[in-house]
């Protein structure tokens, strides 16, 4: 028996984490999102910037948010053409966030590259667990298998740090493979960075992406 308290002492030392997203009325978070890719030899970097602002909060935790980008007119009309496929890319359209990390347009046949469901796992994980979800967006489908590594400072803020492995769905046009880190903010849940490599793949044509996502509460000092 004493090898049975031992490991359920053991266990009961690492604690739970509920990595979830609050939604308060009024709160405005920030974010950049850089793209820079190698396609068919040539180069192109690709900045968004957008503003999530929470307009309305349900009983249920979820929220009505209206999201705002910021761009050059020449680069939003490139970014429309190559998101085509998926859906439409509009200045300013209004979604329902919930604290699970699902994102709902309001605004019908509307498509936006910044939901990041996949960091939020269904049940309250430990440090080292892991969990996988499926995600589809047009004809692109892809399965994340995410771990979390741990809970670290990043620019003042404690964060979740967690790993995440991108591999394509079989039947997914076009496929994406690659890897990125995630850090989710511990006290409100909002996504603060992510970083990574990513190969999307269609027939002959492959390309090469770096991305990284900035993110922070609207009025944080730096």
């Amino acid at each position: 028996m004493l090898w049975l308290a031992a490991w359920l002492f053991t266990g009961c030392r690492e604690p739970e984490h509920t990595i979830r997203r609050t939604l308060r009325p009024g709160d405005q978070w920030r974010y950049t999102l850089t793209l820079q890719g190698s396609l068919q030899q040539q180069t192109d970097t690709l900045e968004l910037r957008y503003t999530d602002r929470v307009q309305s909060v349900d009983a249920d935790g979820s929220a009505i948010v209206e999201r705002t980008l910021q761009m050059e007119p020449d680069a939003l009309k490139r970014l429309q053409a190559s998101a085509a496929p998926f859906g439409a890319i509009k200045p300013r359209t209004r979604w329902r966030l919930f604290p699970d990390g699902r994102e709902t347009p309001l605004d019908e046949g509307s498509f936006f590259i910044g939901a990041f469901r996949y960091a939020y796992p269904d049940r309250p994980v430990r440090i080292g667990a892991q969990w996988g979800r499926v995600e589809r967006v047009g004809s692109l489908e892809v399965k994340y298998l995410c771990q979390l590594e741990g809970i670290e400072t990043l620019e003042g803020a404690s964060c979740y740090r967690i790993r995440v492995q991108v591999e394509p769905m079989p039947d997914s046009l076009p496929q994406m493979e690659g890897a990125m880190t995630v850090h989710v903010d511990t006290q409100s849940g909002w996504t603060r960075q992510i970083r990574g490599t990513l190969n999307m793949r269609a027939g002959k044509v492959a390309g090469d992406f770096a991305l990284t996502l900035r993110g922070a509460p609207v009025g944080e000092q730096p």
